[in-house]
Parts: structure tokens; sequence; C-alpha cells
């Protein structure tokens, strides 16, 4: 049978559908979907019944208090330490008041929706406990709902009332009015930030007359266009709606050269260049939506346009260094072309404009202009050369490994006496060095030998070791590729204490910021008299080990000839990227790719790109079959010791994704002192001390924030404040907390901040830096992969404070991706705190492990976790059906 997908359950199940149906897991959840779908009619006041909710009054104290009537939400926010003058209780008088001139309505019921403990329903006149009131006209009737918190923990508390009642009369009618309480405990009580007007518009660009192209030529190939015959049906994502008959013809005959859906040996050229033109389709339409009108620009340096670009941070628009933009004065019909040559977290700078431009503006600031972003096709360029290059050279057949090699074709082995090893670890690591030791002798022949590195295992020593090794023993000449310049820093600084200038050279572009660099690197790359040049391939030839990134190297295909290519951070790179490497080689020659694809892959922005494979690097296309999913070490070897984590912080990576494969060896994280303690407890003002008991601490943590995230204007990043604020106050605890010893205190450059939301980042970044803590290293999952920190706080933004939505309503979004969860809870050595809301995710079965673990610990704090138990489940089914929908229905 067919999986079905339930809308309201937000799940696939394999169950008839009326079967399913008729679960208890479905009808409630159908049960809270009808009562958020008729909620509107639900909190109106009716029949003569209004009902007025309202804080008590304690001491004369000004509650920060809004009620929005027609969604029947009564907030209350409130500080912590306002809170706890309240000795952690607040009190809400609901009266009922029946305004009917002449006639009386009968109470039946009133009762909290949801069995939350922080919550307690008081009938002040004890009538509704045995029968139900009786309303006469003019008259009215209070209860009081009671919110008490033991420990006060920064979120939202939020719970639904349900008040049941009947007329009396010749049409006796039942109806429900429902009222939603919420308290905000905020450490500042922060408004909603005011949405601003978007500069961004898709509006196309008419009667253009004349462009003014670059005062420097950029290298923008238009080697591999789009054909145009396949533009419209590359552009609606190979579906066949809306196609004209030749168009139709078209789209047939490219799919049976697509054919099975998948890259093969047969139809490898064709696939990858229509995967990559369905990508550059997706990235043009993506940034004409990012036109803009009436902006204004800066002039630095008398040469150099500055423009703030709203969204850039969270890479809305995309935009690379090398792009190009287009610019007009508004509505012009002249258009100076100019070259983004830097990124900041705001604005970006544009160079080589026509000095026309950059004076006329800078005579006039405040001229109103439009802009609009020219992707630059030189990676995608440089993609297309790659996968015809490695077709060229007829490498394609090593790529699809068939089977094993013929072991008796293999020369004589070559051996490594410990003392032979230059990094003396290996020799106590029995994968590193049969990983060394077998690259060295080449044994995965003509197929890519892999190092497949999960977190801490000592990936990057490996391959170091191996290229070392090769270097001294050999006379091949090694090309070291990875997709991002980060990588190949830190491989450039690891190489460089055992290799000359003359053997080794690390090739960066001229639009690299070299005041990010390590000086040194500077002495071993292509840099001179001041700036980036541009080698000849005669040149880099004479190096032994060229290390440089995967689009980079594309500039000097068929002109450079390696013997040996390694492709670190591999699992990060899209198979074509890979190709520019790969396509250096002759047949024959050695392949090593290092990496872990159980950790953050390439990014594809076309969605059907994606689904056909364009997002799957080449290692973990291999990892699939069965030559190196059965790990035989003549071409894989899986590193088992981690050096980086405490043995509690690896209990649910090492099960989720390494098979209990993964051995704990970091001594140092093992004996910190700040793995045995409990750091909420440390939170100033969380407990009362008298009544204080010490808890043994657990190198993992979950602190429970229930709140709901944020989002401003059309942005479509999130952000959570209240995450926000207690992500400052673990920071305070950990920096403030003394240890016995004080080597063991933690400084704030020992502090990473992990999130999944670019928006939350910056959020974050700024708070810590207005309370003094520059040094806490905040960003994105991504940013994180490959790092480590003594200590990792991860806010995972995504929130609901309202326990009684169905399971569609719970959206974690990409948190849910199982490699960014698995990327992020790899980053700590002795303590990973996690900050979150347990109601969503412990929809997730890879967070709520995390949860459970923590609970097992006890090492979970914070809000209460209402479980959605059966006996939970069948509580609330108990409480709603008192509700009547139907009266809502006709009143709807």
């Amino acid at each position: 049978m067919e999986n079905s997908f339930c809308d309201v359950c937000n799940s696939n199940h394999d169950e008839d559908q009326g079967f399913h149906n008729s679960t208890k897991g479905h009808r409630f959840n159908f049960m809270l979907y009808q009562f958020h779908h008729y909620r509107k009619a639900l909190v109106r006041n009716r029949h003569g019944i209004e009902i007025d909710v309202h804080p008590k009054q304690v001491n004369g104290y000004r509650y920060n208090y809004t009620e929005e009537e027609k969604r029947g939400k009564h907030t209350l926010k409130i500080t912590p330490a306002d809170l706890c003058a309240h000795n952690n209780k607040l009190e809400f008088v609901c009266v009922i008041k029946n305004k009917r001139r002449d006639s009386n309505v009968i109470l039946t019921s009133a009762m909290l929706l949801h069995p939350i403990k922080l919550f307690s329903l008081t009938d002040t006149q004890g009538i509704l406990k045995d029968n139900y009131a009786r309303l006469k006209a003019g008259t009215s009737y209070t209860i009081i709902v009671t919110f008490n918190i033991n420990k006060i923990v920064i979120g939202s508390y939020r719970n639904a009332i349900s008040f049941n009642f009947q007329t009396i009369g010749e049409k006796e009618d039942t109806f429900t009015i429902a009222r939603n309480i919420i308290v905000s405990v905020e450490e500042i009580i922060c408004e909603p930030e005011a949405p601003t007007k978007s500069p961004f518009t898709s509006n196309e660009w008419h009667g253009i007359q004349r462009t003014v192209p670059p005062t420097k030529t950029q290298r923008n190939m238009c080697r591999y266009p789009i054909p145009p015959h396949l533009f419209p049906i590359l552009r609606v994502g190979l579906n066949e709606m809306g196609l004209t008959p030749q168009m139709y013809n078209d789209l047939i005959k490219l799919k049976n050269q697509l054919r099975p859906g998948y890259v093969t040996m047969n139809n490898y050229n064709i696939f990858w260049h229509t995967m990559l033109w369905m990508e550059e389709i997706s990235l043009i339409l993506m940034l004409k939506r990012y036109n803009m009108e009436n902006v204004h620009m800066t002039v630095i340096g008398g040469e150099r346009l500055e423009l703030e670009v709203p969204g850039l941070a969270e890479k809305r628009p995309s935009l690379v260094v090398g792009d190009l933009v287009d610019i007009r004065v508004h509505a012009d019909h002249v258009v100076y072309q100019g070259v983004i040559n830097a990124i900041n977290d705001k604005t970006i700078h544009i160079d080589y404009v026509s000095l026309e431009l950059v004076e006329f503006i800078g005579n006039n600031p405040t001229i109103e202009l439009d802009v609009r972003f020219v992707m630059g096709r030189l990676p995608l360029e440089r993609m297309h050369q790659g996968v015809d290059s490695v077709v060229r050279f007829n490498l394609v057949p090593s790529l699809f490994p068939a089977g094993k090699i013929n072991k008796t074709t293999r020369s004589q082995l070559r051996t490594i006496r410990d003392s032979e090893f230059v990094n003396e670890s290996v020799t106590r690591n029995q994968e590193q060095r049969t990983a060394v030791v077998n690259i060295l002798n080449g044994t995965s022949g003509s197929f890519p030998y892999i190092v497949f590195g999960p977190p801490g295992t000592g990936k990057t020593v490996t391959i170091v070791e191996a290229i070392l090794q090769l270097k001294k023993r050999t006379g091949n000449k090694i090309l070291v590729c990875a997709p991002a310049n980060a990588a190949c820093d830190m491989l450039t600084e690891k190489l460089m204490p055992y290799c000359t200038q003359e053997e080794l050279i690390r090739i960066m572009s001229q639009s690299v910021d070299k005041k990010s660099l390590n000086p040194q690197i500077l002495e071993y790359s292509n840099w001179l008299d001041g700036k980036f040049f541009n080698p000849t391939s005669k040149e880099i030839g004479a190096y032994r080990i060229v290390v440089t990134t995967l689009i980079l190297i594309g500039r000097y295909s068929g002109n450079y000839n390696p013997d040996v290519v390694f492709i670190d951070e591999a699992a990060q790179a899209c198979e074509p990227e890979a190709s520019c490497a790969l396509g250096m080689l002759s047949k024959g020659k050695q392949v090593v790719l290092a990496g872990d694809p159980k950790q953050l892959g390439p990014i594809s922005g076309s969605k059907v790109a994606d689904g056909y494979g364009l997002g799957k690097s080449l290692l973990e296309r291999l990892m699939d079959l069965e030559l190196y999913s059965s790990l035989d070490a003549n071409y894989i070897t899986m590193l088992k010791q981690n050096f980086r984590s405490h043995s509690e912080i690896l209990i649910i990576p090492n099960k989720l994704f390494y098979n209990n494969m993964l051995q704990p060896m970091a001594l140092q994280s093992e004996n910190d002192p700040l793995a045995e303690i409990l750091v909420f407890e440390k939170i100033a003002g969380l407990y009362n001390k008298k009544k204080r008991i010490v808890h043994q601490g657990h190198a993992i943590e979950f602190c429970s924030v229930i709140s709901e995230e944020c989002r401003q204007g059309k942005s479509p990043s999130y952000f959570n404040t209240k995450e926000m604020q207690m992500v400052l106050k673990y920071v305070q605890a950990l920096t403030n907390y003394s240890f016995n010893d004080p080597e063991h205190t933690v400084l704030p450059e020992q502090i990473g901040v992990v999130t999944p939301y670019i928006r939350q980042m910056y959020k974050i970044r700024d708070m810590l830096r207005t309370n003094n803590f520059e040094g806490v290293d905040v960003g994105t999952t991504e940013s994180f992969q490959g790092r480590e920190k003594r200590v990792i706080i991860i806010s995972t933004v995504r929130a609901k404070h309202n326990l009684l939505a169905y399971d569609r309503k719970y959206n974690l979004g990409f948190v849910r991706n199982e490699k960014r969860f698995n990327v992020a809870i790899t980053r700590a050595m002795s303590k990973l705190i996690v900050i979150g809301c347990p109601h969503v995710l412990g929809t997730d079965s890879k967070w709520l492990s995390y949860i459970n673990l923590c609970e097992d610990f006890y090492s979970f704090r914070g809000a209460p976790y209402a479980r959605r138990t059966e006996d939970i489940k069948d509580d609330i089914i108990s409480r709603f059906s008192h509700l009547h929908l139907l009266d809502s229905q006709h009143n709807h």
C-alpha cells in the first residue's frame, strides 16, 4: 500500500485512509483543527453574554497588558524580577456578564482546555463544581485563572479557557465563548519591530538605449549558454503544463536523455549540463526579484560605490563577489555596470563603475537610483568545463565503480615505519594509519579513495599526513582542493611547516580579503607587490603541492596535469564542482575524497535540480554504492576515534548517524570540570537560594523556552527574542562561574553560539556586543561546520507557545534537516546547551532523542514540557467534548 499524507497530522501513513481517520491521533488533531477553524467565532461575545478578562491588581502594580478583542487574546508581559515580586503568581479575573434585558442564561461549565499545571481555574462562588450557575439578566459571575510558576524561566505561557452556556426560552441554544491568556516573561519588555518598506521590486527595465560596461574587463565567459530552445522547459522545471507542441517534443527528447532520472555513466555529460542550466535559471529568476528602485548610494574613496542591501545577511539576495550590478538614474535609459568587490553585513561595495556616474552620484548624493543584480557566470562556466573535461579524458568510468580491483595487478606495497610518520599521533590511530598507507599505495586503483571523517576524528590530520608521505616517497605532483577558502587556508597552514615556498603554493583569487588571512600564508601564495597575481599553468606546474578552491583551479583546465587530486570537505561540493579538479587528471591518476556525507552538503537554488541530485555530493553518491558502503579499507577508511567531544555529547550523533562506531578519545574534554556543572542552576535570579538544591551536571543540557518566533516584514528569516535573552543569561553564568582552579575559567572566546537563522545570529551578536561579550563567536550552522568550541549554545528559534496547536501547525522548517542537526550538536568539546521549545522540537525524532537523554541525565531545565501522552490526549479530548462548535459554525 502506498504511503498517504495526512495534512492535519502533518505526516505520512501507510494505513487505509478510513482507518487512519479513525485513529485517536487523527481524531485528536482533527478536533484541534476544528477548534482553530472556528476560533474567530468562538472568541466573540454573543447572545447577550460578554466576558471581560483583566489581571488582578497587586499593590498598585501597572501591568504591561494588552487585549486583542477580535482574537480573544489577553497578553500580560512581565519581567522575571517583577514576577518574583509577585511571588511567582499572577491572577486573571474573568467576569461573565449577562447583558440581556429580561432573560436568564445558564453557565454550564468553565474550564481550561489544556491540563498544564502552570494554570489553574477557581470558581469564586463554588456553584459550578457540582452544578451550573444561572445568570439573571443584568448580573455577572466571576472566575479566577491563576498562573503559578515554581522557577521563573523566560518564555511565553499560554492556555485557553472555554465558557459554555445554554439559553433559556422557547429556543434553547448551547454555545461556547473562549478566551486565550498569555503570560510573557521577558527580561526586557520588547515591542514588535515595525516593518520597513522594502526597496525590492521585480519590475522589468524597459527602454534601455545604452549600456556602459565596467571599466575593468570581467571574465564572464559564455561558452556554455543556456540553449534557447531549452530555456522555456527548463524554466518551468521540466513540467509539461503550458508547452507548445514543439516545446513538448523538446521536453520528451531531453527527458529521454536524462533517463533514468539520476546521473549514470551514459548520461553524465548532458545530465550535469542540464542541471547546471536549471540552477542558472533559478538564480537569475531569484536575483530578478531583488531589483531595487529609488535607492541611494555613497561614494567611497573617490571611485567605489557603497549600496545598502536589506536582507543581505540572510542571503536574500544571494550575492557573491564578482557578480555584476546594473545601475541607472531612476527610470533613465542609460545603464552603468559595476562589479561587486566586497560583501559586508548590510552593504556591498561596487567597483569599476564609469567615473562619469561616480562623479554624478558624488555631486548629487540624494539622487534616486535603480539597481539590478546580474549573476556572475564564472563558477557555473567552470563547472560546465569540468564536466566536459571529465568526459573528454575518459574519467567517467572511474566515478561509477562496478567491482573490486584485481589485487594481483598491484605493485609491491610500500610500508611506513612509526618513525617515518610526520605526525606521531597517526601511529597510534589504526584508522588514520590505514588510510595514509592505502593512499600511498593507491589501493583503490582508478577509483576514488574516500577518507570518511565524522566530526572531530582528525580528517585534516589524516590527509595532510598522506600528502606529505606522497611528497616524500614519490615524485607526484599533488593538487589539493576544497570548496571554500577557509578549508584551503587550514590545509595550507598544516602543510607549511614541512614545505618550502618552492614546493607549496596557495593560489587565491583577487577577491580574497587578505585582512582575514594568516600573514604566513601570504608568503606561500600568489601574493606579490601588494596584490594577488594570476600564475601561469607552467608556473604552478613547478610546485609539488598546489592548494586552491575547486572553482579557481578550473582556470587551468587542460594546461595543468597533477598526478594526485585531494578534495577536502568533498561532501560540501556538488559533483560538477568536484569535476573542476577531477578534470585536471588524465586517466588512471589518483583521487582522494575526504569528508562526511552525514554533515551539511552542497546547496542548490533549484528545487528541481536538487531533486535530480545536484544537491548531492560525489562523495555521498559513491558511499551509497556497495563498494564503499561495505567499508572495504582498500577503497574507504572510516575514522572512528573522536578527539573533540565529551563522551556524553557523542551519544546522540553516534547512535543516529555513525552506527555507534565513534570512540570518545577527548581526554581534555572528558576531564573538564565544566562538564559536571549544571549551568542553568548557576543563572542568577532563577532560584530561591534558601530552597536551592545543587544537582550534578552533565556535558549536555536542554533549556526549555516556550515562546513564539517572529519575522520582520516579508523576511523569511526567523528570530526569537526570549531565546536570545536566555543565551545572554547562559553566557553570563558561564563566564562568571568560579572554578577551584582559575585555569578552568570559561572565556568568551571559548563559547560558540549556533543558530539556524541568520536574523537570529545578528540579533544575538548585537546583544552580546552590547553586554561586552564581543569574544563570543556567533554564527549559523553552516559557518560552524568544521569548527569546534569548548562550549556550544544552540538557539533553535522555532517555537509555538500554543499547546493546543494541531500537528500541522508545528513547523520546524530547516531545523528538521538531519545534516544541520548533526553539525550543530557535534561542535562542542565539553558542554553542549540547547535552548528551544520542546513542544515543537519534540515533533522531530532526532531532537526528541536529545531531549529524552537530557531528561535521563536530569539536565532538562526551564519551562515544563507538556508531553502529549495518551493520558493527556484523553484529558484534552474530554475537555473539548464540552465545546459547542455547531453554534460557532452557524455564527461564523
